[in-house]
């Protein structure tokens, strides 16, 4: 049953997608005033039709004006975005865990210090953050002479670990928020009281205890996380320069490339999280942790 409930969500999610990549005929409706049914189901039609086969299909940059095959010139788009996205989420998620565990081995006073830092930082904007990012390895370049990251991609060269910073950062933030949350709510567990009369160490609970029932509720939530760091990706293509998939599809905006776009992030995340829901479930289900 798990696996064909996984089978029926991607089958919907997928249908989604493509109702989805029709939108622009209908909103287009709607700002005259008309409901373009007719026009809408059109281009469902002509999307399906024009993608497939794939090795065929051509856009037009709207940039040089000139018609480009979309296969595999945007593969290489789509490769670039998704390393810079997941290497700054599993980076937020690593720094998020490691400054929970830190956190809850602080006093209440010191806890209430950090968690008040860090949620001012989640305040600031993300384009501030890249700004801030870049005058600062500007002025390091000015200080020592020594360009420790480029501030933007030229020519055919890629950059990572910056982008990726500037991406980690205010996920990490709400992650954190959210673990501590979900750990001191952990904290309030009879287990937890259990383990304390018994004379293990404050680090032992937290790490052995604490730890692993707490990171199942943070996977299962972290998929909004995820889903606001795409909302962020296009302005850090922009920022830096990067050859990345947003900035491809704003100079090739078409419903096919659209649909192509929207699959090739759904995938990889799908996967991700079938398999998360599956381990979880599979390991935990039915146990009692003590």
């Amino acid at each position: 049953m798990a696996k064909l409930g996984i089978i029926l969500r991607f089958v919907f999610s997928l249908l989604g997608i493509v109702l989805i990549s029709g939108f622009p005929v209908l909103i287009g409706g709607l700002t005259e005033g008309e409901l373009r049914i007719s026009a809408y189901i059109s281009s469902l039609q002509q999307v399906l039709k024009e993608v497939w086969p794939l090795q065929e299909f051509s856009v037009m940059n709207m940039r040089t004006g000139r018609e480009i095959f979309l296969f595999p010139t945007i593969a290489e788009y789509i490769l670039y975005s998704l390393q810079i996205l997941f290497l700054a989420f599993a980076a937020a998620v690593v720094f998020a865990l490691v400054f929970t565990v830190l956190t809850m081995l602080l006093s209440e006073k010191a806890r209430e210090r950090v968690k008040l830092f860090l949620y001012f930082l989640e305040s600031l904007p993300d384009l501030l953050i890249i700004m801030a990012a870049q005058l600062g390895i500007i002025f390091i370049y000015l200080k020592t002479d020594v360009l420790i990251s480029k501030i933007a991609v030229v020519g055919g060269d890629k950059i990572y670990w910056l982008p990726v910073l500037c991406l980690s950062i205010l996920p990490m933030i709400q992650l954190y928020r959210l673990c501590m949350l979900t750990f001191q709510e952990e904290e309030r567990q009879m287990y937890v009281e259990l383990a304390r009369s018994l004379g293990f160490s404050k680090v032992f609970i937290v790490w052995m205890h604490m730890f692993r029932n707490a990171i199942i509720s943070v996977f299962f939530q972290s998929k909004k996380t995820i889903w606001f760091m795409l909302s962020n990706l296009f302005v850090l293509e922009l920022m830096f320069n990067m050859p990345g998939i947003m900035l491809f599809m704003r100079d090739n905006i078409s419903p096919e490339v659209f649909l192509v776009t929207i699959f090739s992030f759904f995938l990889p995340m799908f996967i991700l999280y079938s398999v998360g829901e599956w381990f979880f479930l599979r390991h935990f289900r039915g146990k009692e942790v003590a």
